[in-house]
């Protein structure tokens, strides 16, 4: 999600990277050297939807876990629903509350190194660790490297070689009616202890004039964002800007790739939902009314990013239309950043409104309902006239 505009509740932000310089720089060209590759993706199973057993209230990631199983985070239940590979119903892990082992909303889920489960949840922020049984096996704290923060949210993470990349917000609250937030993407260590910041956006909310801008809140957060298993960093840090950064471990910039695009204007429709997602942001911050939203005329430039495991990044942009029976387009770079063909997933579904999950072994995994879903957990009313019943439907390998 990104939030954008001007407004005297959000002062100017700053961007503050690792390195100021760039090793390479790709210029790519505006359309593919290569024709589209359609691929029709092929179910292997379902779960949720009206007549199933498993109810999902709100689904904040899927992922792969070991033996060929697939994970389902439902952050407003607080616990993770486990499936074999034919979609057959294992058991769940984890439990709403604060001991061991628990958590409340836990914003994201991912495996560590070591073969446990992180829930990050997200306020207050804390990371709760479970073994493969969903056994507690642990917490950690995240712990900023030489920066005081009075609290923090956890927004999501990934697994990274020797811990985790953790994205989230420390707060700093400076008496008043004005609170110092800054967002950040950095490498901690299994314990949470920030190792390296590979990005850092700073500004101040004013609590007594409550606002949201879009322009002034946008950041990588969920899905612009993705770490290799290298270790390297792959983000998409400007929002008007078709632009991937590569960073190695250690925050060393090592290229950025680019395409020139036309980003078209937001539909009412559009601009509708981005409205309604920074609403429901709002709902977050404790009570305090919403004086006003300011959305931006287009949306991001870069919608997703994912660094797959045969060297290529995928990227999706707004700047890619979604051909009718399609659920989304991603344009394909090799290792060195070139742009080489896109790859169009033919599918089902709404692509504006169900979340789709690239995993790790390529299986796709489509939440149907997925944003009404969020905004309804959040208290704002949904995009559609029907209440919001969530179905994951896996697909075969890509």
């Amino acid at each position: 999600m990104a939030l954008r505009a001007h407004s005297p509740a959000l002062l100017a932000p700053c961007l503050l990277f690792a390195a100021a310089s760039v090793a390479a720089v790709v210029e790519n060209p505006a359309q593919a050297p290569q024709p589209s590759r359609t691929v029709t993706l092929k179910e292997v199973w379902r779960a949720g939807g009206e007549d199933d057993e498993i109810f999902f209230g709100n689904v904040g990631r899927v992922l792969s876990g070991p033996d060929g199983t697939v994970l389902v985070l439902d952050n407003q239940q607080s616990q993770v629903q486990v499936y074999d590979a034919g979609g057959t119903w294992l058991r769940t892990l984890g439990h709403e509350g604060e001991g061991p082992g628990e958590v409340r909303q836990p914003a994201d889920a991912f495996p560590l190194p070591d073969g446990r489960l992180c829930l990050a949840q997200s306020f207050p922020g804390r990371l709760v660790f479970l073994d493969r049984d969903g056994l507690p096996a642990g917490q950690g704290q995240y712990q900023p490297k030489g920066a005081a923060a009075t609290f923090c949210v956890m927004v999501s993470g990934r697994p990274a070689p020797g811990g985790m990349l953790l994205a989230g917000i420390r707060f700093n609250q400076s008496g008043g009616p004005l609170a110092r937030q800054t967002f950040f993407l950095s490498l901690c260590d299994e314990g949470g202890a920030e190792q390296v910041v590979y990005l850092e956006k700073q500004y101040e909310v004013n609590y007594a004039d409550f606002r949201l801008d879009e322009a002034s809140m946008d950041f990588v957060w969920l899905s612009r964002m993705d770490v290799d298993r290298q270790g390297r960093v792959y983000t998409a840090p400007e929002r008007d800007r078709y632009l991937v950064r590569v960073q190695s471990a250690d925050g060393k910039v090592e290229r950025e790739f680019t395409r020139a695009v036309s980003i078209p204007d937001r539909t009412a429709e559009e601009r509708d939902i981005a409205v309604k997602i920074h609403r429901a942001i709002g709902a977050n911050y404790g009570g305090i009314p919403l004086q006003g939203v300011t959305v931006e005329d287009r949306q991001a430039a870069v919608s997703s990013l994912v660094a797959r495991p045969d060297g290529t990044v995928w990227v999706s942009s707004p700047a890619n239309p979604v051909p009718p029976g399609a659920i989304a387009v991603y344009d394909v770079y090799d290792a060195a950043g070139r742009y080489t063909h896109q790859v169009v997933l033919n599918a089902p579904g709404d692509p504006d409104r169900d979340s789709l999950y690239i995993l790790d072994d390529g299986r796709i995994a489509l939440v149907c309902g997925g944003l009404d879903a969020w905004l309804s957990q959040q208290g704002v009313e949904s995009t559609s006239d029907d209440a919001p019943v969530l179905e994951i439907v896996c697909y075969e390998g890509i």
